[in-house]
């Protein structure tokens, strides 16, 4: 409930979010590129 804004001493955990997300699209994307060519 307290994540709902995110004022600027919660910069740093905007990029650990925005870390995470993009290596899970990363991994995702990855995969199905693997899945495609196997």
């Amino acid at each position: 409930m307290s994540r709902q804004t995110y004022p600027a001493p919660f910069d740093s955990d905007i990029r650990i979010d925005y870390a995470l997300i993009a290596i899970g699209v990363g991994a995702a994307v990855f995969a199905f590129i693997y899945l495609m060519l196997v």
